[in-house]
Order: structure tokens, then C-alpha cells, then sequence
């Protein structure tokens, strides 16, 4: 404090409150059945942000996607949205906090076209109003959908029933989108097609958790990177201090990426 006058100037310093991650497991355990597929697995997911979730096949890392959006239960720990607890929330209310997940596989409607496939989520999300603005986007973000738009889902090729499902599931931009394996048997040219929507989803301000066997993708766009075996983490932290260990570690005998 110094005087000003006669009188004495308080300088007040105010602390500000970090923002907590947008996702955060604490000592997660689940399990299907008997089979225990995850041990007290903890990670965070800062908010505006990717963290690549990597690992060798049948570590758990599609385990953590279904429980972080409600699928398999948790048997042991909690989950946190944004500061919220949200531990036996089910898969409806979590998209209702802004929790998305594009699955491994092709969800898609098959005897639909294209733009219907995209009209009937979208409606059912933004009303009849919001419906053509969000066609645009999606059309915008990923051109080669718009040059099929009249033709049945079920005829496309696999990427493009991948990216049809990514467009479906960002009718509207969510805080959370869990990527479990969209570049899985991907042609090269699509997978970049797939990674570019990504960095345009991340630069608008949704957090990502990719899961990815494609190890150098993953790592390219995420700034954290946690590393899962035999349903425990072995490493976490920032991608420019761990990638080489990361590539150690899943470039053992018999394992993948």
C-alpha cells in the first residue's frame, strides 16, 4: 500500500479459479461380468483441449469411451463433467451436458440418403428452424458428402459412412467429443479428410479424448497423451515431453498402436 492523498491506496489482488478439466476419471474401475477391463484408471481432460488416449488392442482404451459416456457402468471411482459429478448418469443426459461420442464402426441409417441421414438427426436436434444452417456446416466441413447427398448411406464407401456418422453427431457442437477409432481401415485420403474436421472441432472450442490406433495422427493433434495397458495407465502428460517414450512403450513385441 502507498499514500495517495493522505490516504492509502489498497491494492487488491484477485485470484482467479482454474477452470476444471472438461473430463476427469478418478480411480475408475469397470468391469463386463467376471472380466475386470479397467483398474483404477485416473485422467483429465483439460478444457479446449485433445488428449490422445493410446495403447495396445485390449488395453481398455474403447472400455474408458463407453463408460465416460455412460454404456458400461462404473464399478469403482468417479467421473467428473466440468466440475460436475456425473458417476451412473445415463448416455441421454450426458449429451444433454454436451457429451458426444463417435463410435468405432458405422452408424449410419443404410436405407437413407445422405442428407436425409443428416436432416433426421439434426431436426430431432436444432428443430426445423436450425436444419439447413447445420446442413450447410456439415456439407462445408466435408465436401465429399455433398457431392453424394442423394445417395443411400448404405451404399457409400466405410469412410464416408465414418464421416456421415461424425456429421451426425456434430449437429450441435458439443464440449466433449470422444473419438474412438474414426481412422480404423480408413484409404489415407479420407483419414486426413477425418483428422481435418477434427482440428476445426478442436479450434472451435470443443475438447477432444481420440482414441486412435494410428499412433503418429494421434499424437500430431493432441497436447496431452495418456497411455493405457492392461486397463491401467502406465504414462500421462504432455505430448512434446512423452512422445518418443510413447512410441517405446507400443513398439514392444506382438503390441500395436
Amino acid at each position: 500500500m502507498k499514500p495517495v492523498d493522505g490516504l492509502l491506496e489498497a491494492t487488491a489482488v484477485l485470484e482467479v479459479a482454474p477452470e476444471p478439466p472438461v473430463l476427469e476419471l478418478r480411480d475408475v474401475s469397470a468391469s463386463y461380468g467376471r472380466f475386470r477391463a479397467l483398474f483404477g484408471v485416473s485422467l483429465s481432460v483439460p478444457a479446449g483441449s485433445v488428449t490422445a488416449l493410446v495403447g495396445p488392442n485390449g488395453a481398455g482404451k474403447s472400455t474408458i469411451a463407453r463408460v465416460v459416456t455412460g454404456l458400461v457402468p462404473v464399478t469403482k471411482g468417479r467421473i467428473f463433467f466440468s466440475g460436475q459429478d456425473v458417476t451412473g448418469l445415463p448416455t441421454w443426459k450426458l449429451v444433454r451436458l454436451g457429451v458426444a461420442h463417435a463410435p468405432e464402426g458405422r452408424s449410419v441409417f443404410a436405407t437413407l440418403d445422405v442428407e436425409d441421414n443428416l436432416r433426421l438427426t439434426f431436426i430431432r436436434a436444432l428443430g426445423r428452424k436450425g436444419t439447413a444452417e447445420a446442413l450447410g456446416r456439415a456439407f462445408e466441413r466435408f465436401p465429399r458428402l455433398a457431392d453424394r447427398r442423394r445417395q443411400l448411406a448404405g451404399t457409400l464407401s466405410g469412410g464416408e459412412q465414418r464421416m456421415l456418422a461424425l456429421a451426425r453427431v456434430l449437429a450441435v457442437p458439443p464440449k466433449l467429443l470422444v473419438v474412438d477409432e474414426l481412422s480404423l481401415g480408413l484409404a489415407p485420403r479420407v483419414v486426413e479428410d477425418v483428422y481435418r474436421a477434427l482440428r476445426e472441432i478442436r479450434d472451435a472450442g470443443t475438447s477432444l479424448l481420440v482414441i486412435e490406433q494410428q499412433l503418429p495422427r494421434a499424437l500430431e493433434l493432441a497436447e496431452q497423451v495418456v497411455v493405457l495397458r492392461k486397463g491401467k495407465v502406465v504414462e500421462a502428460g504432455p505430448v512434446d515431453k512423452l512422445g518418443e517414450l510413447v512410441r517405446e512403450l507400443l513398439a514392444g513385441p506382438g503390441e500395436s498402436s
